[in-house]
């Protein structure tokens, strides 16, 4: 695995001097460019990444003392639950560990994404932690409450997953698999996270769920621009509270939504006068 790092490290570094020898302006057209930069360079990410966690650890505690909370509406009429253990559900990629060198992987190498090379950077394990997750789950595992990571990534790299978590200092059980793959069991075959949810909320009681995408709070919302902003507003109370959301600009759903700008419609010289 020490060579896959470094043969992925050098790959990288020759792309970028290739690139920069020859000009390589062409990965300014690309579409991942402006987002990579800012979660690379600006600094606000990584306040607004720090701000998420800061918020998760206060609600955290709140969840704690509350015995009928939860973070996860099908449960909320359990009779048991305040008999549950508790759990907090966290996403993997853009809210524990950060892929943007990936991104710019493929911004540099002029290349859309591909299962092939997303299994190659996994595979890797060298994707870094995303500011404050790290203190955020020690501290959740010191307050006796199991972290589950629900992610997309496929079942076959999951173990790639664990090294990478381990690597960067996430606490892992050896008694509970609490990394759960998309098809790591046949009914988790797809990419909606709902069945994977309904398997933590059967045995736990689910304080805060922490994501980036809307597909980590609630059933696969393949549905409209506007349905979805439905869909946020039906649980406005959550945001902040029991859902935590991490900035990701660099993909999701959003991507394929219709061409639907609403750009300001600038007042003609005649009407601005009046």
């Amino acid at each position: 695995m020490k060579g896959q790092r470094i043969g992925w490290s050098r790959g990288l570094l020759a792309i970028l001097l290739l690139a920069g020898c020859s000009g390589g302006r062409a990965s300014l057209q690309h579409p991942g460019l402006l987002s990579t930069r800012w979660v690379q360079t600006s600094g606000t990410y990584t306040a607004l990444a720090l701000q998420a966690y800061t918020t998760a650890r206060r609600q955290l505690e709140q969840a704690l003392a509350d015995s009928t909370w939860t973070a996860y509406p099908p449960q909320a009429n359990a009779p048991d639950l305040s008999r549950r253990p508790p759990a907090v559900i966290v996403d993997v990629d853009e809210t524990v560990l950060d892929n943007s060198p990936y991104q710019a992987w493929l911004i540099i190498t002029r290349q859309n994404f591909s299962p092939g090379s997303w299994a190659r950077w996994v595979q890797a394990a060298q994707a870094r932690s995303v500011p404050g997750a790290v203190t955020f789950v020690q501290a959740t595992r010191q307050r006796g409450v199991l972290v589950f990571y629900v992610t997309n990534r496929t079942a076959d790299l999951e173990e790639a997953t664990r090294r990478n978590l381990l690597a960067v200092g996430f606490p892992l059980p050896d008694t509970v698999d609490v990394i759960l793959t998309r098809g790591e069991r046949p009914e988790w075959a797809t990419a909606d996270k709902e069945p994977r949810r309904a398997f933590v909320g059967r045995h736990y009681r689910i304080l805060l769920q922490i994501g980036d995408q809307l597909g980590d709070f609630l059933p696969e919302p393949k549905v409209t621009v506007e349905a979805r902003r439905a869909l946020v507003q039906r649980y406005r109370t959550w945001w902040g509270t029991r859902w935590i959301v991490l900035p990701n600009p660099q993909y999701g759903l959003w991507q394929h939504a219709p061409d639907d700008l609403r750009p300001w419609q600038e007042p003609s010289s005649g009407q601005a006068a009046r």
